[in-house]
């Protein structure tokens, strides 16, 4: 199997047994007797431990190479992710998903190396189809997660047989990808960026046009069902279907995101897709039935779909180490995806869910004046360059 094969086929193991998580978590809820507030209390452990890990994760990662970082972060990661629903109180699930954070905040930095590297050794486009395949994994890991549970396996007897399929081939896919040693930048004078010091220019202006993007990913998770019954009268029934329209195009976004690259150069490619997402929030605006609520999230989900794939072969194509700037994009990217939400939940309490998702025009239109940031990106892909698909 190919480097390029071997990538893929890990972008989409990563999220197979945290999707099955997903889809058990009301069942640890009701096993805790946990409410609303005390069981967001207990998953804030995962986002928390992203960000106080990340600060460490570039120079781990240049410290230990990204391979051998991928396949011992994955392999625990994975372990982890058996011992959720054997949590006894608040205080013990949140350190379990914190533990699964920290190491899955480092395994998705390492895959992201990774798949530079291959993107630039392969001269040919695949970044947005890897992200593309963690789409599917996710789904497909909720799917298995809710079909696990009709057949009457407990949460912890679903979550050990997706480890017991899904680990040993992650591990021997990681162990099948060349071994590299430790990661130096490639100029004495372009040291990797520190979290404790302001981020070179170019790296700040990538990681600032990603901001609108996390908002709004996160935003749509939160708010999109929200937005449907209160301003589209949607009935309780049909309000998952608006976040399922925006997961379906931003997943196939990611799947035709590496051929109009190739086409069309990523800041054309930015400039075109932040323009549907931006058209999708105007529309999300003034809709006013479920029909056009979802076809705005369609919009904005396709929209998005290749920001943040753009964004890391932009950062690693800036001088510094590929770990370390990948990972001041990752906690940026992160702090947007918790605090959009908040923003929007706040402006929803006192001005209603539509003004409150206002707030992503302007994020997205910043985004829209920075994709020029991307113009690193469209210099590191090679001439001849083939679309993952080709």
């Amino acid at each position: 199997m190919t480097q390029v094969r071997l990538i893929m086929l890990i972008f989409f193991l990563e999220p197979l047994v945290f999707g099955n998580w997903l889809s058990r978590i009301p069942e640890v809820q009701a096993g805790l007797d946990l409410s609303p507030a005390q069981l967001a209390l207990a998953l804030l452990g995962m986002p928390i431990s992203n960000l106080l890990i990340l600060p460490f994760a570039g120079r781990i990662c240049d410290a230990v190479g990204a391979r051998n970082l991928l396949i011992s972060t994955f392999a625990g990661m994975l372990l982890i992710l058996t011992l959720p629903g054997l949590a006894f109180n608040i205080p013990s699930l949140f350190l379990i998903l914190a533990s699964c954070g920290a190491l899955l905040a480092l395994a998705e930095l390492a895959m992201n190396v990774e798949a530079s590297r291959i993107e630039a050794q392969a001269g040919r486009l695949i970044m947005s189809t890897c992200h593309g395949c963690w789409s599917v994994g996710i789904g497909v890991g909720s799917f298995a997660g809710a079909t696990l549970a009709t057949l009457g396996l407990s949460v912890t007897q679903a979550l050990a047989l997706s480890v017991v399929v899904v680990l040993p081939i992650a591990v021997w896919a990681g162990l099948k990808l060349p071994a590299a040693g430790p990661v130096k930048p490639a100029a004495a004078d372009a040291p990797a960026p520190s979290f404790f010091a302001i981020p070179p220019r170019a790296l700040l202006l990538v990681c600032i046009f990603s901001i609108g993007f996390a908002v709004t990913e996160g935003a749509m998770g939160d708010w999109s069902g929200i937005f449907l019954r209160d301003e589209a009268g949607t009935p309780t029934a049909m309000l998952g279907y608006g976040y399922a329209v925006f997961a379906a195009l931003l997943s196939a976004g990611r799947f035709v995101g590496d051929t109009l690259r190739q086409r069309l150069g990523m800041v054309a490619m930015g400039r075109l897709f932040v323009s549907i997402a931006l058209g999708g929030a105007l529309l999300l605006s003034v809709a006013s039935n479920f029909w056009m609520g979802a076809i705005a999230f369609g919009m904005i989900g396709l929209g998005i779909s290749t920001a943040f794939p753009m964004a890391v072969t932009a950062v690693t194509s800036i001088p510094g180490t590929a770990a370390g700037n990948v990972a001041i994009l990752s906690a940026i990217y992160v702090l947007g995806f918790l605090a959009g939400p908040l923003v929007i939940g706040g402006l929803a309490e006192f001005l209603g869910i539509r003004a409150g998702l206002m707030f992503l025009i302007p994020v997205l239109f910043l985004s829209l004046l920075l994709t020029g940031s991307l113009r690193p990106g469209d210099r590191k892909a090679p001439v001849a360059a083939e679309p993952a698909s080709a």
